[in-house]
């Protein structure tokens, strides 16, 4: 099922990211086309560095031995410089991409193989993707290219008759 949740900038629309007919589901109801990738939400940076594939040690770049030692340093290097991003940003509203592990769903990147995580700092957002305990899909609680929803009430307004659940801490 779909839920919408706010963050610390907007009402996301989530699923579980790495369901690839949840993921469908999300673009169905903001009318959004394939070609533009989803953002996925984690509760901190190590799940994020669980998603991108230079820390991935099962990720492989070439067969040559050579290459393989290159791209080994290259990973490590970029693992080191995503980890020092994730830990002084995360959570918070930044936004990394890098290239995504193979079980990420092809349709969640748009086909790219790379994947946008990041760390929000609500309050409910965080308890939310705690107690899924899976990454979260998520962008904007709104159709494709209307305004981006602030309130549960403007998520209402454009998403009210899509098979969404719309968290609003608003109510206690």
């Amino acid at each position: 099922l779909l839920v919408s949740f706010p963050t610390e900038t907007v009402y996301g629309l989530g699923c579980h990211a790495l369901d690839r007919d949840a993921v469908r589901r999300v673009f169905d109801a903001k009318e959004r086309p394939l070609s533009d990738p989803l953002i996925v939400h984690v509760s901190r940076g190590e799940d994020a560095l669980e998603m991108w594939a230079a820390s991935s040690s099962s990720y492989s770049y070439s067969s040559s031995s050579v290459v393989n030692d290159l791209d080994g340093r290259l990973r490590e290097i970029e693992t080191r410089a995503l980890s020092a991003l994730t830990s002084s940003f995360f959570p918070g509203p930044l936004t990394v991409v890098a290239l995504a592990v193979p079980s990420v769903p092809p349709i969640l990147t748009a086909e790219t193989g790379y994947v946008a995580c990041r760390s929000p700092s609500h309050p409910v957002a965080r308890e939310l993707i705690s107690r899924a305990r899976v990454p979260i899909a998520a962008p904007s609680a709104n159709k494709f290219g209307h305004v981006s929803p602030t309130r549960a009430s403007h998520v209402m307004d454009d998403l009210g008759m899509e098979d969404v659940w719309i968290v609003d801490p608003g109510l206690g």
